[in-house]
């Protein structure tokens, strides 16, 4: 019975561990047709090396800020914001 509950807690963790790179892909982040692939790539690099959640919240706030900036400037309705990459990073054990 231990190593049931020791493989699905390992499940999940691996599970939880995949979420990040699924954000990752790009169509995934808010805004993504108003930046480039390389801002995408270099937007979520930042966001993974990330050490604390004050400064990954502040880094994720102006990202946000930023994309309203251009949306507006291109007259393009973004939904609004919805989910955290920071507090997934969290959950995963990535920052504290």
């Amino acid at each position: 019975m231990k190593r049931i509950a020791v493989l699905l807690a390992l499940t999940l963790t691996v599970s939880i561990a995949h979420a990040f790179p699924w954000y990752a892909s790009g169509n995934n982040i808010r805004g993504a047709q108003l930046i480039a692939k390389q801002e995408r790539h270099a937007y979520v690099t930042q966001l993974q090396n990330m050490k604390t959640l004050p400064e990954c919240q502040a880094y994720w706030e102006g990202h946000n800020k930023e994309i309203d900036a251009r949306a507006a400037q291109q007259h393009v309705t973004l939904p609004p914001v919805s989910g955290n990459p920071c507090e997934v990073m969290v959950k995963m054990g990535k920052i504290r």
